[in-house]
């Protein structure tokens, strides 16, 4: 079978050759494995990323609803504070200006009976 030493070296060559062929394969095979697992985790993670922005989305579009259902509270609420602030008010100017037109004809009166007074007064003496 083996002849010289010579068919000797190009047997353990072969075996040489046929080991870093296996141990290239293996390496290979374990890389693209770690390639796939790392097109896994990335996959899930586009997936995560897009629920947690689904969901930020989500939250956000409540919180604008609720943001646009504060302000229309809030409007109708003030409006409602105005109506009633605007109602006290012309009641108060209302009652006020009964008061000052009650005060006013008081002083009226009082100054027609003053008037009055001083003019009978005025008239015995021009009768005298």
């Amino acid at each position: 079978m083996f002849q010289n030493s010579k068919d000797i070296l190009y047997l353990v060559i072969s075996f040489c050759v046929l080991w870093v062929t296996f141990f290239l394969c293996w390496t290979f095979y374990y890389f693209v494995r770690l390639l796939r697992n790392a097109n896994q985790i990335v996959e899930e993670f586009r997936i995560r990323l897009q629920t947690l922005l689904d969901t930020v989305n989500h939250i956000r579009s409540k919180v604008e609803g609720l943001s646009n259902l504060m302000t229309l509270f809030t409007d109708g609420a003030g409006g409602l504070a105005k109506k009633i602030i605007t109602r006290k008010a012309h009641d108060w100017l209302d009652d006020s200006s009964e008061k000052f037109n009650n005060s006013a004809k008081a002083a009226v009166a009082k100054a027609v009976e003053e008037t009055a007074r001083k003019m009978k007064k005025a008239t015995k003496i021009i009768k005298r």
